[in-house]
């Protein structure tokens, strides 16, 4: 339940049982408050002088001026320090009574007035009903007995008062203290977003180069420390800057993110997948030996193929044993010589074909030096 929807007494836990400890503890008993009520007709009769003697003289400080501001103000705060006083006389003090003194508590917090002024307020105001006492009751002993339970009502007012201005002051600072939590968290949710990015290709979502030695140096920390297998797997897309220059870059672009995704899909899941820049792409498979890896990246080469016939894609694989030293820019260049001697291979015909075009160009030359022949012999 939201604070709005309940009172100030719900919000503080303040009931029933709670309001009659607070007047035990100040020893103000139902018999003392109902004697102190039957006073109201006599606070009521003076109750102008009491109100226009307090701001006269609260008016005198010159912190309380500014809060009031304007006369308008000060004629409402007249009024509303009529009615606190006839409460006071009035009772019964139950948990109306303690719910109108938190939200008094509560007006006075928001409006910048500060504990040492409220209490000056209501010592002003306990010396000005003192004297109202003094002056219209007879018996001395009765007057101090009234001054007493008048005390002691007051006292719990202002502990009432001042519940609500600790209350108010925890309030916020649970509120700074959550607000900076979230910033604490929003900023530690921005500094990874901004790591992932430093390790990230913004095309692709890839781990970019420095993502790429990162990950590929600990895999090999972790294969020799295992005494297992780890392969890489090193892609190029062939004659890339051809199909930007006959597609335009868009279509560059969507080649790219393309194998990035067949990577995805094609690999295992505790396999990483990289941008090594440009139409490059390298694969880091743990646990994986070399067969596995050129198998994986037969299956990358076809499903590239049936996606764009037209293009094509080359890929070469090499594998740390653990058992020997290695580094990553090592590995990385092995897999890269074995993915350019796999073009080279790609782009020469095969010992078949090769024979085929020397028996026509064979052909061809025989061709030629028999009609040759035949010029030379005819007849002038």
């Amino acid at each position: 339940m939201r604070s709005i929807d309940k009172t100030l007494l719900e919000q503080m836990h303040i009931s029933d049982v709670e309001i009659e400890r607070r007047k035990e503890i100040l020893r103000l008993s139902d018999d003392d408050l109902t004697d102190l009520a039957n006073l109201h007709p006599l606070i009521n009769r003076h109750i102008d002088t009491i109100v226009e003697e307090f701001y006269a003289r609260q008016t005198e400080i010159d912190e309380i001026n500014l809060l009031i501001g304007d006369s308008e103000t000060l004629q409402r705060l007249r009024s509303a320090q009529r009615q606190y006083v006839l409460d006071i006389f009035a009772g019964p003090y139950d948990a109306d009574y303690v719910n109108s003194r938190l939200r008094i508590g509560l007006v006075h917090k928001r409006i910048g007035v500060e504990p040492k002024l409220f209490l000056a307020a209501m010592c002003t105001l306990k010396e000005i009903l003192f004297r109202i006492l003094d002056e219209n009751l007879d018996a001395a002993d009765e007057t101090q007995r009234f001054k007493s339970i008048l005390d002691k009502l007051l006292h719990f007012d202002i502990t009432l008062v001042f519940d609500t201005y600790i209350d108010t002051l925890l309030n916020e600072v649970h509120i700074a203290r959550s607000r900076m939590e979230q910033y604490a968290r929003n900023l530690e949710e921005k500094t990874k977003e901004l790591a992932a990015y430093a390790e990230k290709d913004a095309l692709t979502g890839l781990y970019n180069q420095r993502g790429m030695a990162a990950a590929l140096h600990r895999e090999i920390l972790l294969t020799e420390r295992r005494q297992s297998r780890l392969c890489v797997i090193y892609c190029d897309i062939d004659d890339f800057k051809k199909i930007n220059d006959n597609y335009g870059h868009h279509k560059g672009d969507e080649v790219l993110v393309a194998v990035a995704g067949l990577l995805h899909d094609c690999m295992r899941q505790s396999d990483i997948c990289c941008r090594a820049g440009g139409d490059e792409f390298c694969c880091i498979l743990p646990d994986c030996d070399e067969r596995g890896a050129r198998m994986m990246s037969q299956r990358v080469e076809n499903a590239f193929t049936s996606r764009y016939p037209d293009f094509s894609l080359s890929t070469g694989v090499a594998e740390f044993s653990g058992q020997h030293s290695t580094t990553a820019g090592e590995l990385v260049r092995a897999a890269d010589e074995m993915m350019y001697r796999n073009k080279q291979q790609r782009k020469q015909p095969s010992s078949l074909d090769q024979a085929d075009v020397d028996t026509a160009a064979s052909d061809t030359n025989s061709d030629t030096s028999a009609e040759a022949h035949q010029s030379s012999n005819q007849p002038d």
